[in-house]
């Protein structure tokens, strides 16, 4: 009969998901993973998987923690009434200047990491990436019908682009650069309202 398991997944991958995001798929070793989460590597192993699994749920794990928290600012702002160039501000620069939190973006390390050679991250990230990039189009769609935005591209180009700089913007977090973020999105804000 097998053991008990004495854990909680969510718990586990979350402590996982910050080892990832901190040092990388390559750079975290099993050892590394069982010490950081207090559980022992078959216990692992038997209940969520080898390192690449524990890897793939990270990266779900922070999809999902991202995305639900980006909705729920965005609800917040446009309760209080909020422009659309208000919450693609917010958007644009969630979390880049986080300093409880390891620099970058999980999801653009793994994209630096793995880049396509393994298909499990890049449909991972891809996900990631279409959802946020939904979030920031749907911003732009509600600014251009109200005037406050240009209409001169579609909502989906302009939110590729700004997504795009984010994206940038991480990188270069990551790799140890400390970029004006205010001055990049006040660029960009002044580059999409409509004059």
């Amino acid at each position: 009969m097998p053991a008990k398991k004495t854990f909680q997944d969510d718990q586990v991958i979350e402590k996982i998901m910050h080892l990832f995001w901190q040092q990388g798929y390559y750079h975290t070793s099993m050892d590394e993973i069982v010490t950081v989460s207090g559980v022992k590597k078959q216990s692992l192993y038997n209940a969520i998987g080898d390192k690449h699994t524990l890897y793939l749920r990270s990266l779900q794990r922070y999809h999902q923690q991202t995305l639900m928290r980006c909705t729920q600012a965005m609800q917040r702002l446009e309760q209080d009434g909020a422009a659309p160039l208000t919450i693609l501000s917010m958007l644009f620069s969630r979390d880049l200047t986080a300093t409880d939190q390891p620099a970058g973006d999980l999801m653009a390390n793994a994209v630096a990491e793995f880049g396509t050679t393994d298909a499990d991250v890049q449909r991972a990230t891809n996900w990631f990436y279409d959802d946020y990039l939904t979030l920031m189009a749907a911003v732009i769609l509600k600014g251009q019908a109200n005037n406050q935005i240009t209409d001169e591209q579609s909502s989906m180009s302009l939110a590729q682009s700004l997504l795009e700089a984010r994206i940038g913007l991480q990188t270069r977090l990551r790799q140890g650069s400390q970029p004006d973020i205010q001055q990049r999105q006040q660029a960009w804000l002044t580059f999409l309202a409509r004059h």
